[in-house]
């Protein structure tokens, strides 16, 4: 599935996250962090928070494809997400 195919938005959950773990190196306990966040923070519509992950990830996440999954290093997903969900609250 590609970013602009809107059946990936509507994918089955380990579908959807393992795409996110292919394209982004991000595991399942990131993955579940930003899930939760962006929640909390009003994206309670499924497809929309699905798009904002990608979104985020989009912007916050530049794998280094020597490792297997994305670091973003103590603290930095707290506040990259905080700083993402203040700019793009349900855009």
């Amino acid at each position: 599935m590609k970013r602009d195919d809107d059946a990936l938005y509507h994918a089955p959950d380990l579908r959807f996250v393992k795409w996110c773990e292919i394209t982004f190196a991000v595991n399942r306990g990131v993955y579940n962090t930003i899930d939760e966040k962006l929640f909390e923070a009003g994206y309670h519509n499924i497809y929309e928070r699905r798009k904002a992950i990608v979104a985020f990830l989009e912007k916050y996440v530049h794998p280094n494809r020597s490792a297997k999954y994305y670091k973003f290093g103590q603290g930095n997903l707290s506040v990259a997400l905080h700083q993402f969900s203040t700019e793009n609250i349900l855009n």
